[in-house]
């Protein structure tokens, strides 16, 4: 399925838009204090930002909704882990990190124990990175290929030279930045998505609220102990919080963005915010994953998708969403023009036939 050229001009502005924006940091960039540090002249909430935007990917903003259709809200239990693990983190690292001026986080490590384990741990961070980059702009490469025609070493190719020219010449302020405007996009889109969801869904909110309790589907809790089941309380808390602690009190991605607070309560303060955003985020990735479920129950075709990742492809096809919109939204010309933008209103979704 290739997209519209509306489509595709949407996807190329953003890139252009995005580099050019990075870049504007560049002229600031004088020292050492400013390309890591960002001159500690970056707000909390921004930070805070930032930390949901790392934690946020193309990946995230579709495999989460497929956790709701599939099953019940239990994953926001690891959330909470998440909040437990970002308190230890506040308590116990972020004190040391702001014990004199640090620019990454293995020069706490090099203090504590030594060079040697410094460009282990350092070597480590760089290949599991790696690994894990590579998926995500693996994901968005796809959505690069689709819109521009391009293959896929291409579509890598572009994304990686467009990331590299604007983080390499603005440093942390320009990653900080567009952190905040990326995680906007994704928050946006998927608001869009929701709420043109309560319109296809007969009966809007109560319909949905109704259908899905009544499956079971906003079950957040689940206190047994069972060791088949993906999402327990225990395991989620205690889980949550131990691989939380890891990630931001230990990974450089995640530190480097704390260390770039004007002081040390602003870097707490980012932190704990950022658990609150992403409680929120994920809550509402959970309502569209149910208010799919919903929408599928009351179609009259059923749909039988090989994994959820792909429970949106079938709102990019016209012919089904318009057979599923009842004479009302024929007439209704709000209703018609929700209809007419359906593959620009849920950009998080591809799905490449």
């Amino acid at each position: 399925m290739r997209l519209q050229i509306v489509d595709g001009i949407i996807v190329v502005a953003y890139l252009i838009s995005i580099t050019l924006f990075g870049l504007r940091f560049r002229k600031s960039q004088r020292s050492l204090r400013d390309y890591f540090l960002a001159d500690r002249n970056i707000p909390w909430w921004a930070i805070a930002l930032s930390i949901v935007g790392a934690e946020t990917s193309t990946l995230t903003v579709i495999g989460t909704p497929g956790i709701a259709y599939g099953g019940n809200f239990g994953f926001l239990q690891v959330i909470f882990g998440y909040l437990l693990g970002r308190i230890v983190v506040v308590l116990i690292f972020i004190p040391q990190y702001f014990r004199g001026e640090m620019f990454t986080a293995y020069q706490l490590i090099d203090r504590r124990f030594g060079e040697k384990l410094h460009r282990i741990t350092a070597a480590i961070f760089l290949a599991t990175r790696a690994a894990a980059e590579g998926v995500r702009v693996w994901a968005v490469a796809i959505v690069i290929s689709i819109a521009l025609g391009t293959g896929g070493v291409a579509s890598v190719a572009i994304v990686m030279a467009l990331t590299l020219i604007y983080t390499f010449e603005g440093g942390m302020a320009a990653v900080i930045w567009t952190d905040v405007i990326q995680l906007a996009i994704y928050v946006g889109g998927t608001l869009v998505g929701f709420f043109t969801l309560l319109h296809l869904v007969p009966g809007g909110w109560p319909a949905i609220h109704s259908l899905a309790a009544s499956a079971g589907k906003l079950q957040v809790f689940d206190f047994s102990f069972n060791f088949h089941t993906t999402f327990t309380f225990w395991a989620g808390v205690i889980g949550g919080m131990f691989l939380n602690t890891a990630t931001h009190g230990t990974d450089q991605l995640m530190v480097q963005r704390l260390l770039v607070a004007r002081n040390q309560r602003d870097s707490k303060i980012a932190l704990l915010s950022s658990g609150v955003v992403i409680l929120i985020q994920f809550t509402l990735f959970l309502l569209v994953g149910a208010a799919l479920w919903v929408f599928y129950r009351q179609s009259s075709t059923q749909q039988n998708f090989s994994t959820n990742d792909y429970i949106f492809s079938p709102l990019y096809r016209r012919p089904y969403a318009a057979r599923h919109l009842g004479s009302a939204d024929r007439c209704n010309p709000c209703r018609c023009h929700v209809k007419s933008q359906r593959r620009i209103e849920l950009p998080f979704v591809y799905h490449n036939d």
